[in-house]
């Protein structure tokens, strides 16, 4: 009697383990809510409320964050060896190579400047200083923080593995992906791209994706949310062509998710697993059991083995700061010198001129104006948008939004998060997918254009 009465408390405290932590990742990150006028998720709401109650002081908080990286990184990339075997964590976390150790530098000069107001206007603007170093970066701590500390209640106590067992077939007929990836799919609607790159990487690194499968799934499902095609909608100056865009958004990226994987250099991505993780994904239905029931049973079984609420948060912070301190001063400066090129200079100009006549051929309108956004988004997904509000023809303007929401790699901040993870891309291999998707997204959103509109 007592071994039942033993056993029963097990299983309600594995039931328990269950529901309540996935249950608070669904609310989370999964969940549309209206605030304000207009739909997000409790994530998104809690940065936000965070960026508020910070206020002017935002500026204060992301220029030490940039300012520290650029002198520990100094410190710890050009320093005596020994400081690896004194400090090994802040050495892990701080020596880097020589093209990250400058945009570093960089980000932490050209942040103090412009939160100082010292210097040139190129630097210090609106346009270009706070909009990479305040604005941006603010939300983006803001938010990736948040994701950080909170993720683990959506990948490690068994929703991933109650899904994936119940759409594995769809996704492996239509994708040939396993079916957890739809929760990557569904981060990315209602929350944002980098938490979706983010929850790719842990399910890569602790043995649920092989390589293949996680390269395809960070650059062809860590698709934009609701609220950010909203706001492109808006800042590209077609509010009321928002359904349009968000309908060709979720066209172009199935057709672009079926092809880009069969082309170089995702087909040459080897099928394996995280070596110092192996293999953990058991998504096949046990014989003899309906696919609701054994989902069920791996959800349970996951989420038995998952660390408590300390180990979590422990994990949690330790992403957190290495993704404050390394991945986002780099990507903030690369944010900044785009918007310093693109607002002060005509070198976009020169370099995309070969556009004009593919856009002209496409029939869009002010094919000048426009070549510049149709690269751009390699750099920042925003500033094509951008572009397309300073354009007068509707037509241009959707292609040129539609593009920044289907495009997906961009270095300020989706390719930097892959680029620092586990993941085997490289940078010519991020350019090269970056490239098909906008040679399949580019003719597909003309005709959208043109047939309706």
């Amino acid at each position: 009697m007592n071994n039942n009465k033993v056993n029963d408390n097990r299983s309600f405290r594995h039931l328990a383990k269950f529901f309540i932590p996935s249950l608070l990742g669904v609310a989370l990150f999964l969940t549309p809510i209206e605030y304000e006028g207009k739909y997000t998720v409790v994530l998104g709401i809690w940065a936000e409320m965070i960026r508020a109650a910070l206020g002017s002081s935002m500026g204060y908080v992301t220029t030490f964050i940039f300012a520290s990286s650029a002198v520990m990184s100094l410190v710890f990339s050009l320093g005596p060896n020994s400081l690896a075997r004194t400090s090994p964590t802040l050495y892990s976390l701080f020596n880097t190579g020589p093209v990250w150790l400058v945009l570093r530098v960089l980000g932490g000069i050209f942040s103090v400047m412009t939160l100082l107001q010292f210097g040139p206007d190129w630097v210090t603007s609106k346009e270009t200083g706070v909009t990479a170093f305040v604005d941006v970066a603010g939300i983006i701590f803001c938010l990736i923080g948040i994701g950080c500390l909170c993720l683990p209640l959506l990948t490690d106590y068994g929703l991933l593995e109650f899904v994936g067992t119940l759409l594995r077939k769809v996704f492996q007929k239509i994708f040939g992906l396993p079916g957890r990836a739809t929760i990557d799919a569904l981060a990315s609607w209602v929350g944002s791209s980098s938490i979706a790159v983010l929850v790719t990487i842990r399910q890569y690194e602790t043995g649920y994706y092989t390589m293949r499968e996680a390269s395809v799934i960070a650059t062809n499902f860590s698709v934009v949310s609701v609220p950010f095609v909203v706001l492109i909608a808006q800042v590209a100056g077609i509010p009321e062509h928002f359904f349009l865009l968000y309908g060709a958004m979720v066209f172009i990226g199935v057709v672009c998710a079926v092809i880009t994987p069969k082309l170089p250099p995702l087909s040459n991505v080897l099928d394996e697993y995280y070596a110092p993780a192996g293999k953990q994904i058991k998504e096949e239905i046990g014989e003899g059991h309906s696919a609701i029931n054994w989902a069920f049973n791996r959800g349970l079984e996951r989420a038995s083995s998952a660390a408590g609420p300390a180990t979590m948060l422990k994990r949690g912070t330790a992403s957190l700061i290495d993704l404050f301190f390394t991945m986002m001063p780099a990507a903030m400066t690369i944010e900044f010198l785009t918007l310093a090129v693109y607002y002060h200079t005509n070198i976009l100009q020169f370099l995309t001129a070969p556009i004009v006549p593919i856009l002209t051929l496409l029939q869009i309108p002010e094919a000048t104006a426009a070549a510049p956004g149709v690269v751009v988004g390699l750099l920042d997904q925003f500033v094509p948008a951008i572009i397309a509000g300073g354009i007068e023809n509707t037509k241009t303007s959707f292609v040129l939004a539609g593009l920044s929401v289907t495009q997906l790699i961009f270095f300020a901040e989706s390719a930097i998060l892959i680029l620092r993870s586990k993941i085997p891309l490289a940078i010519g291999q991020l350019v090269a997918i970056f490239c098909i998707r906008t040679v399949i997204a580019l003719p597909l959103l003309a005709l959208f254009a043109h047939w309706f509109l």
